[in-house]
This record gives structure tokens, C-alpha cells and sequence, in this order.
């Protein structure tokens, strides 16, 4: 189970942008990783490893955006918020 989420300075830097990412996504964004913390299998989560890797996830934003993170015991490292296109 998730305890802890970090965010690192560069992505923070780029939401706050929101040139790349709108602010309507930013705001679910936050609202998932609330989420995460209380019931990843929260359905419209649709939380999941990546495909061939031991310790990297993603979950869904919206229909178009992902989020991809590093998981590493009770701690998760949010590495992308993306459109899937841009993830995969």
C-alpha cells in the first residue's frame, strides 16, 4: 500500500505551466493520487504495472492522460503525466 507520494520539482514546474497539461487534467491529477493513497483499485483508476517492468506503474487520469510512477515499497515516484499517446 501506498503511504507516500513524491512529485519532483521539474514536473510540479510543468503543471503550473499548464501549457502542456490542462488545468481541468492538473486538478483530476490531484484528485487521483488522493485516490491512490486511499484504494488503488479504485475503478476508474484503472491502475496497473507497465507492461514488462517490476516496479513501474500507471494509472488513468482521464481517458487521454496517464499517469507513470516508480513504486519502491510504500513510497511512489510520480516520473510522467502525459497524454497516452505520448506515454506509449
Amino acid at each position: 500500500m501506498i503511504r507516500k507520494i513524491h512529485i519532483s520539482d521539474s514536473l510540479k514546474k510543468k503543471l503550473r505551466k499548464k501549457k502542456k497539461v490542462p488545468q481541468e487534467v492538473i486538478d483530476k491529477f490531484y484528485w487521483c493520487l488522493e485516490q491512490l493513497l486511499k484504494n488503488p483499485k479504485y475503478p476508474s483508476l484503472r491502475h496497473k504495472p507497465v507492461h514488462g517492468s517490476k516496479d513501474m506503474w500507471e494509472f488513468s487520469i482521464t481517458m487521454n492522460y496517464r499517469c507513470v510512477y516508480r513504486k519502491s515499497r510504500n513510497e511512489a515516484f510520480i516520473l510522467l503525466v502525459a497524454k497516452h499517446e505520448d506515454v506509449f
